[in-house]
């Protein structure tokens, strides 16, 4: 299990959902009262995973410190059975990771310098899609940002897996372990394998009518190329498409200056959104 080392401005917190115990880094802007991003990680990972050559950090930390330097706090969660969380991966579904997200706003509405109606999801890859399903299943958020979010995981998921283990998971009743491009060897029960099978993030994300920033990169081979457009299509509300030329973790094997770029889009994004207009960059 890996325990994440927060930097002096952030700190280590937890709450529970259904008997376990979710990990998160409480990163607080200087603002008395700040709006907040959640930071919800993709499939297998953790919120400090992918360290950047050039910096160090990984890339939700280094996302996590810019958006502060914007006037924004953030949470960053593990969902339960990766990380410092508790539970086990092979019980997590889509759904279990929806109610992690949810429960991560309950807390930060009980956070005194946290502006409980200015409360943004901001999801990567798998993260992306349980933003999405969030976002669109309470109305909840102030503003959600997908960045390369899986939108159609019935076509994503079995060519990350490859189709047989995909095949194998879905037809059985116990777990299925299946082995990741990446080396990684997972187990995963039959729900998660079911839900899968039957979530559809683009269609459900028509019902969210909040505003919905959308990220997708031309150099991207885990998602589809034109998910972006299809989220941006089923969305009825405002919503913003940025396309640029980065893979699936935002060209951080070169550099910071493609992420830089995302998060400063991120946060423009929210700012011109919010609620509350008089919000204004720091100084």
């Amino acid at each position: 299990m890996k325990t994440s080392v927060p930097a002096p401005s952030e700190k280590q917190i937890g709450f529970v959902v259904t008997y376990e115990r979710v990990a998160g880094t409480l990163r607080l802007a200087s603002a008395a009262l700040s709006p907040v991003v959640v930071l919800l990680h993709g499939f297998g990972g953790h919120r400090d995973e992918l360290a950047i050559k050039e910096t160090g950090p990984g890339i939700f930390a280094y996302t996590a410190k810019r958006l502060g330097e914007l006037g924004f706090s953030s949470l960053r969660i593990d969902f339960r059975g990766v990380g410092d969380s508790e539970g086990r991966f092979e019980q997590t579904t889509y759904s279990s990771q929806v109610a992690d997200c949810l429960a991560a706003m309950d807390f930060l509405s009980t956070v005194p310098t946290i502006d409980p109606d200015r409360i943004f999801l901001l999801g990567w890859s798998q993260g992306g899609l349980v933003s999405a399903l969030a976002a669109a299943r309470t109305n909840r958020p102030a503003g959600v940002a997908l960045w390369a979010a899986v939108g159609e995981p019935s076509v994503s998921f079995p060519t990350l897996v490859g189709s047989d283990a995909y095949m194998r998971g879905l037809n059985s009743s116990g777990t299925t372990r299946v082995e990741m491009p990446w080396g990684a060897s997972i187990v995963l029960g039959h729900n998660f394998f079911q839900e899968v099978s039957k979530t559809k993030p683009i269609e459900e994300i028509a019902s969210y009518e909040g505003p919905l920033f959308i990220a997708e990169g031309t150099l991207d081979t885990a998602i589809p190329t034109g998910t972006a457009a299809k989220f941006a299509k089923a969305h009825r509300a405002h919503n913003e498409t940025w396309i640029d030329e980065m893979d699936h973790a935002f060209n951080t094997s070169q550099g910071v200056g493609t992420l830089d770029k995302l998060i400063d889009k991120t946060a423009s994004f929210f700012r011109q959104v919010s609620d509350k207009p008089e919000m204004s960059h720091p100084t």
